[in-house]
C-alpha cells in the first residue's frame, strides 16, 4: 500500500508539472526541452525559504514557483524579442535548463552536486492532491479565457493573431511564466516529499518525460496530459523491469503515435466539468441497465 501511496503521489506532481508545460506547448505551440530547469528552481527556493527563512510549508512551495516563474523571464524577454521559435526556443530552453543544473552542481550553498539533505517530508497525498484540484482547475480556467484563446491564436498563426490585435510578445511570456510557476511547485513537492534535492532529479530526461506526456496526451487539451503524465510515471514503477527500458519504449510509442493518432490520445479534448458528469452518468445508467437486466434474469 506505502508503494502505491508513493506512485500516486509522484505521479500528482507529475501531473502538476505536465499542466504548467501543457500551456506552453499545448496551448502556445512553444517546445520547451528545460522545464525541468524551473522545477529545480521552485525545489531549492521553496526549501532554502522554509528551513532558512522559516516561511510555512505551502507558502514556501507557492513561492518558490513565482521565483521560478520570475526566473522563467531570464530566458524568455530576450528569446521572444529575438522571435525565436520552434526549434531554436527549443533550443534555448535546453541550454538554460542546462546552465541552470550547472549552477546548482557548484553553488556550495545549497550542497553542490552532493545536494541538499535534511528537508522535512511534508508533502503528502492530501496536499498533492489538494495542489493538484486548484491548479487544475486555475489550468481550464485559464484556457477557457480570453488569455488562453490568444494562446491558442499565436499557435494556429501567429502573424494573423498580431494582426488582430493579440499582444504576441507579452501573451508568450505569460504562457512561460504561468508554465514555470507549476513546474516549480511541482519542484517544491518534490523536494519535501524526497527530503533531498540534488541537481542530478532534473535532468534532460526529466524535461523529456514531460514533453512526451503534452505530445502523447494531446495538444489544446488539460485532460490528455493529465492522463498520460501519470501513465507514463507509473507504468514503468508498477512493472519495474520497463524502467530500464523506458525510452525505447517512449520512441515506439512516438513512431506509433504519430502513425495511428497524430492528435494524441485525446486529440483536442477540453477539461469540463460537464463532460466529467456526462462520464458519471453514463457509467450510472449502464450500471442500472446492468442491475435491470439482473433482476429480470432471476425472474
Amino acid at each position: 500500500m506505502d508503494y502505491l501511496i508513493t506512485v500516486g503521489i509522484l505521479g500528482g506532481i507529475n501531473i502538476i508539472a505536465a499542466m504548467g508545460l501543457a500551456i506552453l506547448t499545448g496551448y502556445t505551440g512553444l517546445f520547451s526541452l528545460g522545464h525541468a530547469a524551473f522545477m529545480a528552481v521552485g525545489g531549492y527556493s521553496s526549501a532554502l525559504l522554509f528551513m532558512k527563512l522559516n516561511v510555512p510549508f505551502i507558502l514556501a512551495v507557492i513561492l518558490g514557483g513565482f521565483i521560478a516563474g520570475i526566473v522563467s523571464l531570464f530566458i524568455g524577454i530576450p528569446t521572444f524579442r529575438s522571435q525565436l521559435t520552434g526549434d531554436y526556443f527549443a533550443i534555448a530552453t535546453y541550454g538554460f535548463a542546462e546552465a541552470i543544473r550547472l549552477i546548482l552542481n557548484k553553488w556550495a550553498y545549497v550542497g553542490g552536486a552532493e545536494g541538499m539533505p535534511g528537508i522535512p517530508k511534508l508533502s503528502n497525498v492530501w496536499v498533492v492532491l489538494g495542489f493538484t484540484v486548484v491548479l487544475a482547475y486555475l489550468a481550464n480556467n485559464f484556457t477557457h479565457s480570453q488569455h488562453g484563446r490568444n494562446c491558442v491564436s499565436i499557435k494556429q498563426d501567429e502573424v494573423a493573431a498580431q494582426m488582430m490585435g493579440v499582444n504576441v510578445f507579452k501573451t508568450k511570456l505569460m504562457s512561460l511564466f504561468i508554465s514555470a510557476v507549476y513546474c516549480g511547485i511541482a519542484g517544491g513537492l518534490m523536494g519535501f516529499y524526497f527530503s533531498y534535492l540534488i541537481p542530478a532529479l532534473f535532468g534532460s530526461g526529466r524535461s523529456s518525460d514531460m514533453l512526451a506526456s503534452i505530445v502523447f496526451g494531446g495538444m489544446e487539451s488539460l485532460i490528455g496530459p493529465i492522463i498520460t503524465s501519470f501513465l507514463l510515471f507509473a507504468i514503468p514503477q508498477l512493472l519495474y523491469v520497463l524502467d530500464k527500458y523506458r525510452l525505447i519504449v517512449y520512441g515506439l510509442l512516438f513512431v506509433v503515435m504519430m502513425i495511428f493518432r497524430p492528435q494524441g490520445l485525446l486529440g483536442y479534448r477540453q477539461m469540463s466539468v460537464e463532460d466529467f458528469k456526462r462520464t458519471i452518468s453514463s457509467f450510472k445508467n449502464r450500471f442500472k441497465k446492468q442491475g435491470s437486466a439482473a433482476d429480470k434474469g432471476e425472474q
